[in-house]
């Protein structure tokens, strides 16, 4: 018992760091939008079994929002997929926004500091380089 508690304090301590290590800069929130559409989710959904596979796919109606992010250096568009009439984070164009960059996601932080995770979708430099989720 004494194991598994310790093993928690390392992993939760190490989640801690992780985001302690993040460069987090900030920025302005652009255009925010939402569409609703089919999404596959659940075993079917990996391309792992490849073509032909006989795991089913799962689908479900989900609303996925879109999400600008402008600085002085570059536009990001943002992705992030929930249930219907759920939102993960509040947003008003126009206003202040918290955000890191990790590769092909954006941890933002809302006002409460709480942290959400979405995909890059497009990436632009402001120098007028159009870049992918890179």
């Amino acid at each position: 018992m004494r194991t598994v508690a310790m093993f928690g304090l390392v992993v939760a301590l190490g989640v801690l760091a992780i985001g302690a290590e993040r460069k987090w800069i900030t920025g302005t929130w652009g255009e925010v939008t939402t569409t609703r559409r089919m999404v596959d989710f659940g075993p079917g959904s990996s391309p792992f079994g490849g073509p032909g596979s006989s795991s089913p796919s799962m689908r479900a109606m989900a609303d996925v929002r879109h999400f600008v992010i402008e600085t002085d250096q570059v536009r990001l568009e943002l992705e992030d997929t929930v249930s219907i009439r759920r939102r993960s984070i509040e947003v008003t164009a126009g206003t202040p926004v918290t955000f890191a960059v990790d590769k092909k996601t954006v941890y933002v932080r809302d006002a409460d500091g709480t942290e959400h995770k979405l995909r890059v979708v497009k990436k632009t430099d402001r120098a007028g380089k159009a870049g992918g989720p890179g």
